[in-house]
């Protein structure tokens, strides 16, 4: 198989565009992903749907900010 420099070009162009995405768990009133805990930018870990363990996910922007998406946030897929 022979690759084009424009080939490999728009293949690493394509795997930096999308934003990282890590799925984690609401500890106390934050995303807690690994061992670090994260501020929830969208919705909330406390109240109603939250709670310790609940779904939260932490995206890496490409900008290099973070966004916090936490139970409430109006996203099913993030939140």
């Amino acid at each position: 198989m022979q690759f084009t420099l424009f080939s490999i070009v728009a293949l690493a162009a394509l795997a930096t565009a999308s934003p990282a995405t890590t799925s984690g768990g609401c500890n106390g009133t934050s995303c807690k992903v690994g061992f670090v805990n994260y501020e929830c930018n969208k919705g909330s870990c406390v109240g109603a749907g939250g709670g310790d363990g609940a779904k939260c996910t932490v995206v890496d922007n490409d900008d290099g900010s973070v966004t916090s998406w936490c139970p409430g946030c109006g996203d099913s897929n993030l939140c």
